[in-house]
């Protein structure tokens, strides 16, 4: 109905489970100074109400993949070519680097194809919009192959046996397009990753447009030390102009494995929401708990549709007890046979 409002105070039922009278009873009993882990799909660093606690701090103070769906192999290492200030990438693709401080003047190189983090949807679209792109592309080609042919039997109504062959050749082609079509895969886009030491922290650029162009992205450190994260801006063959997804870097093992971690799926984000959102101009908005600091725990892995591993539980543990969780949120799983048992629970 015009001039009417959408019902915000229903969508979480703050008042029903007597989350909202007991901060407006204890207003400073709303989280501030507890941590808490979410272990889901990974958790947004860009979204709205997950930027400050209502204390002023900072809302989201880590993010990390316990999957390995985003583990880079950085262990090759290269010198910057001084002249030029570029480096050849694993991809063959020649970096143009930025003007940063890498006192070795050597970076270490990976490469990482976009399909394992992106988020099923996302992967999706993308998939369809490339494939609109092929389709464009092949059925041109396909085309002049097929006026070719029409034209070269056009004007050569009695061949000799050399220029049969010439129409034979012209034939192959247009049989090796329609093979292609026929075994058409896409592999999605495949990224430039480099890590460098700029005398005091690890950083890292990732080539998320694939042009090779470096210049001016801004290097990114372990997220829990600098709270910084980057935006997948356009990708190859596709229409977009940015497949809107937020990451952010971490990097171990000295320079040798970077991770660049992502949402699996948008549940994380929601769940973290619930927990601690934090709208300072809208209130009613607010998670139950708009003090508490979040940190974020990938359990859900991109290459298994967003399903979770014991592997990937185990090392959100760890990361949990490493932060100083005081709570962790798992609303995650899938039915069961036995109760208690596991390495988890072990």
């Amino acid at each position: 109905e015009k001039g009417s409002s959408f019902p915000t105070g229903g969508v979480l039922p703050k008042e029903e489970t007597g989350a909202a009278k007991f901060i407006r009873e204890n207003p400073l009993f709303d989280g501030r100074g507890c941590r808490v882990a979410i272990f889901d799909t990974g958790v947004d660093p860009g979204v709205a109400g997950l930027q400050v606690t209502s204390d002023g701090r900072p809302k989201i103070i880590d993010v990390v993949d316990c999957t390995g769906s985003g583990d880079v192999d950085t262990s090759e290492e290269r010198e910057i070519d001084s002249a030029t200030n570029t480096v050849t990438g694993l991809s063959g693709r020649t970096l143009q680097l930025g003007h940063w401080k890498i006192p070795t003047n050597k970076v270490r190189l990976g490469l990482k194809r976009a399909f394992e983090i992106f988020p099923g949807g996302l992967k999706g679209r993308i998939k369809k919009e490339r494939k609109t792109e092929f389709d464009e592309k092949h059925h041109k080609a396909v085309t002049e192959a097929q006026r070719a042919l029409s034209e070269w039997e056009a004007s050569h109504k009695s061949p000799s046996e050399v220029e049969r062959r010439e129409k034979k050749d012209l034939e192959a082609v247009i049989e090796a397009l329609s093979e292609a079509y026929e075994q058409y895969a896409d592999p999605g886009p495949v990224w430039d990753c480099v890590v460098f030491h700029d005398g005091s922290k690890w950083r890292a650029v990732v080539d998320t447009e694939s042009t090779g162009d470096l210049s001016k992205s801004t290097p990114l450190t372990n997220y829990r030390d600098e709270l910084k994260y980057a935006t997948v801006g356009g990708v190859t063959n596709t229409k977009d102009t940015a497949a809107l997804l937020n990451y952010v870097l971490n990097i171990y093992e000295d320079g040798k494995k970077l991770c660049i971690t992502c949402d699996a799926g948008s549940h994380g984000t929601h769940v973290a929401g619930i927990v601690a959102a934090n709208f300072p101009d809208s209130p009613e908005l607010n998670g139950v708990a708009p003090g508490a600091q979040i940190v974020g725990c990938k359990i859900g892995d991109s290459r298994l549709g967003s399903m979770e591993t014991g592997t990937g539980l185990v090392r959100a543990l760890i990361h949990a007890k490493e932060m100083g969780c005081d709570l962790i949120n798992l609303s995650y799983g899938e039915s069961y046979t036995y109760e208690n048992t596991g390495r988890v629970i072990e």
